[in-house]
């Protein structure tokens, strides 16, 4: 049964990125570069501010009564602002000079209000500095004009109002129906009332507010030059090219294909035995190179880690081909098949003590090849004397970077890579 798939290990996705860095590079410099084209593209905007202090106007002129809190909303001033009489009126200001239609003026103007505060600031971008100042004062005078013209407005209304009914008393005191002296009493104190309501509105304080800052010329753009727009492109850059690095996909990652691509993944020693016609004699090679003790311990035993992928119709596994060729340079050893142990013990800690005991002066090589778990794999290396991998030239590279990542991360070294050319089962699939 082929093994389960490993999940990507931190260490795969560091070495993808630095064997694919160039495209990274290039994604960055590619977003640096359109940043600051944009930011010459981009035309430049300017902003200016104009403040206003809002005058609190009772909402009823005939209420002796002004409450601030109640008479202005600020959050209502701001829409007034934006309103497109407002709007319409600044135009028709601002037209003669820049050529602004109402809708133009609309989208540029903005405002804000300090929580608590009766100050309105009314913002204005504009294509130049100069236009940005205009157009800012120009909202401004055109809301205050407004609301002055709104205000007048209601209290000529009331007062016409007022001036009528004054005129029906009068009409009503010369009739027989009101000849009797309560009846002329009544209409005096109607009269009476109504002559002080005209005179509180006469009176009546029409001055909507005041410019307390006209707006400065800028002098800058609000838009953001070629640095941050350049910065921004380096970054986004980088969050297309990362992605791009860790997906992509070549030839090269999908087989070793040769000793180069051992080379690649970082391996210390490889022995190529690509051109032996016999796996035994690349065997035999790798039994002399590997550094093993003339004499072993009588405390413990000197352990050999081999492991290398599955391939269906191998007749025997490389632990044992390992074993074999010691065994013909006069060295005999132990072989252990770690497939056939169950991997919960490996992970909780085996070989134990006492099974290491039991291995007292022996050469012990323990097979991983047939162990579906990187991470026991990676145990029973850092249980090891010695790590050596077996991979034919048809073999998954990404896997054997993911091990050999994690072997280093748990700071094991490799002994010996041994590379075998294709098997005939690996030549026969990829002929199909």
């Amino acid at each position: 049964m082929a093994p389960a798939p490993q999940p990507a290990q931190l260490t795969d996705l560091v070495g993808s990125l630095k064997r694919h860095w160039l495209v990274v590079a290039v994604m960055a410099i590619l977003g640096l570069i359109l940043g600051v084209l944009a930011s010459f593209a981009i035309p430049p905007t300017y902003d200016a501010t104009t403040t206003i202090s809002v005058n609190p106007m009772n909402a009823d002129p005939l209420s002796s009564a002004v409450d601030a809190s109640k008479s202005v909303s600020m959050s209502t001033e701001a829409g007034i602002v934006t309103s497109s009489k407002v709007a319409k009126a600044a135009a028709d200001t601002l037209r003669s000079t820049y050529g602004l239609s109402t809708e133009q003026v609309r989208d540029a103007t903005s405002t804000d209000s300090p929580d608590g505060s009766l100050i309105l600031s009314i913002h204005f971008s504009g294509d130049t500095a100069k236009q940005a100042a205009t157009g800012a004062d120009a909202v401004a005078q055109a809301y205050l004009t407004l609301r002055r013209t709104e205000a007048a407005g209601q209290v000529d209304r009331l007062v016409t109002a007022a001036n009528t009914q004054l005129g029906k008393i009068r009409t009503d005191s010369a009739t027989p129906a009101y000849a009797n002296g309560l009846a002329q009493q009544s209409l005096r104190i109607q009269a009476n009332s109504l002559g002080e309501k005209i005179a509180r509105l006469s009176s009546f304080d029409l001055n909507p507010g005041q410019i307390v800052g006209a707006a400065d010329v800028p002098t800058k753009p609000s838009t953001p030059g070629p640095i941050p727009l350049g910065a921004a492109g380096l970054f986004l850059g980088l969050l297309i090219g990362i992605p791009i690095a860790l997906l992509r996909k070549e030839e090269e990652d999908s087989e070793i294909g040769g000793v180069d691509g051992l080379h690649a993944i970082g391996d210390q020693i490889v022995l190529d035995g690509t051109k032996d016609t016999n796996r035994a004699d690349t065997w035999d090679i790798a039994a002399f190179m590997l550094k093993i003790p003339t004499s072993i311990r009588t405390d413990g035993p000197f352990v050999i880690m081999v492991d290398a992928e599955e391939s269906p119709g191998r007749a025997i596994t490389p632990g044992q081909e390992l074993v074999d060729a010691l065994a013909r340079r006069g060295r005999s050893a132990r072989f252990v098949d770690a497939g056939a142990i169950n991997e919960g013990k490996i992970s909780r800690g085996w070989p134990t003590d006492k099974k290491r005991s039991s291995w007292a002066g022996e050469i012990v090589v323990i097979d991983t090849t047939h162990t579906s778990s990187d991470a026991n794999k990676v145990a029973l290396a850092t249980r090891s004397d010695s790590v050596l991998l077996a991979r034919s030239t048809t073999d998954d590279a990404a896997a054997l970077r993911r091990l050999a990542g994690l072997l280093k991360s748990k700071g094991v070294d490799i002994a010996l890579t041994a590379l075998f050319p294709a098997s005939h089962h690996d030549v026969v699939a990829a002929g199909r």
